[in-house]
């Protein structure tokens, strides 16, 4: 079997230890899940004395604004902003490793996460229209075997009973950023996205919410928000697994 279609193969397997218990995917105690209570309760979105900007995620210094400085002065394109969980240790390693250590299968405790991290924001603006995800450049997909935003998205469409569109927005053949700093980024992004073909009709006059993997500095959620919002999308959410802060 190809390398790229194994890896494709292992996101449907099921959790292991699935019904029996196993080793907590972050700290390795023993657990009746695949992340045990003790790491969720650091889980990012449970803290109560946390705020984050609503349309960048990033952590507010107060309590008096729902949207940081920078935001104020300068809206970006998205109109809502989530993260579940701050990109730093331990949660850092399991995106790594789903990212870029084929493990598509790590796909389902994190979607869960960032489902449940949802709720909040759900039902307080309701549900958007549609659904869709950062997409990876063709090369990309090939050399990696899956999308790990898709991943993500797919199991986010069911049960907050979302339409999903995988191929909404498409992008265009270009370098890999991850290495690139804050500007250098948005250069990169800028034009990088277009909507999918015969999509026009799908975005016209929707509210349509963005998921992604981490949200670095925004660039590639803001350009893809822009993209939706010429097509005439009227809202553009993102929603990120994690923010880089």
């Amino acid at each position: 079997m190809p390398a790229a279609a194994w890896i494709r193969a292992k996101a449907l397997l099921p959790p292991a230890g699935l019904g029996f218990g196993g080793l907590c995917l972050l700290c390795r105690q023993w657990s009746r899940g695949q992340l045990c209570p003790d790491c969720l309760l650091h889980a990012a979105w449970r803290d109560p004395e946390r705020r984050a900007c609503g349309r960048c995620a990033l952590p507010l210094p107060r309590f008096d604004s729902p949207l940081c400085a920078a935001c104020q002065r300068r809206p970006p394109p998205l109109d809502h902003c989530h993260a579940a969980l701050d990109y730093h240790h331990p949660w850092d390693r399991l995106l790594l490793d789903f990212k870029f250590n084929a493990q598509p299968q790590l796909a389902r405790p994190l979607a869960a996460l960032l489902l449940e991290s949802l709720q909040g924001q759900v039902s307080t603006l309701g549900r958007p229209d549609l659904l869709c995800c950062v997409p990876l450049s063709a090369q990309r997909l090939c050399d990696r075997g899956y999308n790990q935003s898709h991943e993500l998205a797919r199991r986010l469409a069911r049960p907050l009973r979302l339409a999903y569109e995988p191929r909404l927005v498409a992008r265009l053949p270009g370098t890999a950023q991850s290495r690139l700093d804050a500007e250098s980024r948005r250069r990169h992004v800028r034009g990088a996205f277009v909507l999918g073909p015969g999509m026009a009709a799908r975005v016209r006059g929707a509210r349509v919410a963005i998921v992604d993997d981490v949200m670095t500095t925004g660039a590639t959620l803001d350009e893809i928000a822009s993209t939706l919002k010429r097509a005439g999308a009227t809202e553009a959410w993102g929603w990120a697994l994690m923010r880089a802060l």
